[in-house]
C-alpha cells in the first residue's frame, strides 16, 4: 500500500512539473508581418504642382517585414465609415473608392517610419459643394492589397467650396548657396499593379549636397524622344505647365543626404497617349518647392504600347 502511495505520489509530481514546465515555455515568437501606430498629422492648405490640398504625415514601425513589398495606404471616408467614390480614376483603391499610397522600403526587419508624406489634392476627394466630416482609414498593406496592419481613423472637417478657388501661390524657396544632386542610377518595374492600376515603378538612386531641411521635390516629366512633352489629360499627373510629370517630395535631413531607391508608380493610363508603341523619354530632376531647378539627374529612354 505505501508503495502504491509512493507511485501515484511521484506520477503526480511528475505531471505536476511537466505541466509546470509546459506553462513556463515561452510563446512562439510570430512570423507575420505586423505594423505599430505612432502618429498622424496633417498639413492643410498646402500647395503641390499647382494643386492645393493636404499633406498627411505618418509615423509607425515595421515588423517582420525587411524585403516585403508594402504600401501606406489611406482611404478617404465620410464620418460614419462611407467611401468616397472616385470620378476620375486618379487617386483611386481598386474598390473604386478615393484613396492614396506610399510605396514603403522597410531596410530591416524593425523599421520605423519616422515622417511618411502623401499629398492629396483637395479635387480629388470628388466632393460636390458643403460641408463634411471626414476620415482617413490608415493601414499598411501588402503588394496585393492584403491588409498588414490597420494603423488608425483620423477624423477632420472639409469644406467644398462652390467655386474652385485659384491656388495659393507657394511661399518663396529659400534656396541654400551650393544646393546641388549627383546621379547614381534609375531602374524601372514594368507592369506592376499599384491600387488596382498597371503601369511602372521608376526607383532613382542620388545624392543632394547642401540641401538640409530644403523643400524640394524628385521630379519626372515625359515626353517623346525629340523632346516633346506629353500634354496630360486629366489633372492627376500634371506638371504647371500642363506636361505629364510625377513628383516625390524630398526631406534632406543633413547637408550630404545619400537616396538610395526613391520609388515613383507611374500608371500606364496617366501617359495620356493614343493606341500604339510610342518611343518615350523620362527627364529625371531635382527641384525646389516653387519648381525651380537644382539639378538635372537623367534622361532614360523607354519604350510603350499603349492599348
Amino acid at each position: 500500500m505505501k508503495k502504491l502511495i509512493f507511485n501515484l505520489t511521484w506520477i503526480t509530481m511528475c505531471l505536476t512539473f511537466a505541466a509546470t514546465a509546459a506553462f513556463a515555455q515561452p510563446p512562439a515568437k510570430s512570423t507575420k508581418p505586423s505594423a505599430a501606430f505612432e502618429r498622424l498629422w496633417v498639413d492643410y492648405d498646402v500647395t503641390e504642382t499647382g494643386n492645393l490640398g493636404m499633406r498627411v504625415h505618418a509615423s509607425f514601425k515595421t515588423y517582420r517585414m525587411k524585403g516585403v513589398p508594402s504600401y501606406l495606404q489611406l482611404k478617404f471616408q465620410m464620418r460614419d465609415g462611407k467611401a468616397l467614390m472616385d470620378k476620375n480614376g486618379a487617386f483611386d483603391h481598386e474598390d473604386g473608392s478615393v484613396a492614396a499610397f506610399r510605396v514603403l522600403k522597410p531596410a530591416l526587419d524593425a523599421a520605423e517610419f519616422k515622417d511618411e508624406i502623401i499629398f492629396v489634392p483637395y479635387a480629388e476627394l470628388d466632393l460636390p459643394p458643403g460641408k463634411y466630416e471626414l476620415r482617413i482609414d490608415v493601414d499598411v498593406i501588402h503588394e496585393d492589397g492584403e491588409l498588414i496592419e490597420h494603423l488608425t481613423l483620423y477624423e477632420f472637417d472639409y469644406t467644398q467650396p462652390a467655386k474652385t478657388t485659384a491656388p495659393v501661390k507657394p511661399v518663396a524657396t529659400v534656396k541654400p548657396a551650393g544646393a546641388s544632386a549627383t546621379f547614381e542610377r534609375i531602374w524601372i518595374d514594368y507592369d506592376v499593379t499599384e491600387g488596382g492600376k498597371k503601369g511602372m515603378r521608376i526607383h532613382t538612386a542620388f545624392s543632394v549636397s547642401g540641401m538640409k531641411s530644403t523643400a524640394s521635390y524628385l521630379q519626372i516629366k515625359f515626353g517623346t524622344r525629340d523632346g516633346t512633352p506629353l500634354p496630360d489629360n486629366n489633372g492627376a499627373f500634371v506638371h504647371e505647365d500642363g506636361s505629364v510629370a510625377a513628383f516625390i517630395q524630398l526631406k534632406p535631413a543633413y547637408d550630404s543626404t545619400v537616396y538610395e531607391d526613391e520609388a515613383i508608380f507611374m500608371p500606364y493610363s496617366e501617359l495620356d497617349l493614343s493606341p500604339g508603341r510610342h518611343l518615350l523619354t523620362m527627364d529625371v530632376d531635382v527641384i525646389y518647392e516653387d519648381g525651380k531647378l537644382v539639378s538635372h539627374l537623367t534622361n532614360h529612354n523607354f519604350e510603350h504600347t499603349s492599348r
